[in-house]
């Protein structure tokens, strides 16, 4: 299990809120989203220095904009802080197959059977808190045959087309119709043609 990031190095990356309060208790209507703006600011520049000292490659700190479309998604559908923060910043890994088992400081989601809307992603997504204060940290593994399909997706079809496109690509990824990413992207015009 060495070949995951090291609850030490998580640990390092790891960003306590300024809001003052555990993430489970913020309320998203009643803290002004400048207020977790700035928050989050402060959590982005933290976390460059320790990617660098510590050679970390392949993550990404979700954009002011992405973190805005989130934020008034979770708001219209009554979520919460936590779950709208919950991959401020993210990794993902890339295996040859999905591993067995996994550290314990981790929270598993297992995506290979889809999410609940399914959209064709799979894969599976580990959490890491370190307490109540900290924005967790989501580690995404694309393994196997499921690592080019969600490339192709998350270029070309995700937060772009509705999930059903992207449940009919995976289909037919998955039984051998698409091969490569020119046929992903000729079934995907074909689809939206529709």
């Amino acid at each position: 299990m060495d070949q995951f990031i090291s609850k030490e190095t998580l640990d390092l990356l790891s960003y306590r809120s300024t809001l003052g309060q555990s993430l489970k208790q913020i309320s998203l209507r009643s803290t002004p989203l400048e207020a977790i703006l700035d928050d989050i600011a402060k959590y982005r520049s933290s976390y460059i220095d320790v990617l660098v000292q510590e050679n970390l490659i392949g993550s990404r700190f979700k954009s002011e904009d992405s973190i805005i479309r989130k934020y008034e998604k979770t708001v219209q559908t009554g979520g919460g802080f936590k779950q709208c923060f919950n991959d401020v910043l993210g990794f993902r890994l890339r295996f040859d197959n999905y591993p067995e088992k996994y550290p314990d400081y981790f929270r598993v989601v297992d995506l290979r059977s889809g999410k609940k809307v399914d959209d064709g992603y799979r894969a599976i997504h580990l959490y890491y808190q370190r307490d109540n204060l900290a924005y967790p940290i989501e580690v995404q593994l694309w393994c196997g045959k499921d690592y080019a399909f969600n490339v192709w997706s998350h270029q070309h079809v995700y937060k772009y087309k509705t999930p059903e496109i992207g449940k009919t690509l995976y289909q037919e990824y998955s039984a051998g119709i698409i091969r490569t990413e020119q046929d992903f992207l000729a079934r995907l015009r074909k689809l939206e043609a529709i």
